[in-house]
């Protein structure tokens, strides 16, 4: 109850699979850590701002959340693909800093996974902001 409405950390990486290039961009992921959730913001690996998911399906259909582990089509509406993704990249779910210090006062309630993927979303973060999250 207490994570409700928080974003979640998330790892995804961009497969080859490019359904469409724009307007909006659908192409296909694999959840590499955590658990991506529709509505979730994300970033590259060095802290710029991509999109935010606006849709995920699996097998043709839609559904909320993608697990560790799950290759499925996400739809980014802002989003050209050639010009701001490439095959292979690493994206990471864009936590504002006071969501970041929610989750942290609920460590316990995160997996080891979860917790030390926060961590690596902080140290990105912290790459052009070095108070960030402290």
């Amino acid at each position: 109850e207490r994570l409700s409405g928080l974003i979640m950390p998330c790892k995804i990486r961009v497969l080859q699979f490019v359904f469409r290039q724009s307007h909006p961009a659908i192409f296909g992921i694999n959840v590499e850590k955590g658990t991506l959730y529709a509505e979730t913001p994300l970033m590259n690996e060095k802290g710029e701002e991509i999109d935010i998911v606006r849709a995920i399906q699996s097998e043709g259909k839609g559904v909320d959340k993608a697990i560790k582990g799950k290759e499925v089509a996400i739809s980014l509406p802002k989003t050209n693909f050639n010009r701001k993704l490439k095959k292979g990249e690493m994206l990471y779910s864009d936590i504002p800093e006071g969501n970041f210090r929610k989750l942290k006062e609920n460590k316990k309630l995160l997996n080891q996974e979860e917790i030390a993927l926060l961590q690596e979303i902080a140290n990105i973060k912290r790459k052009t902001k070095a108070t960030w999250g402290l």
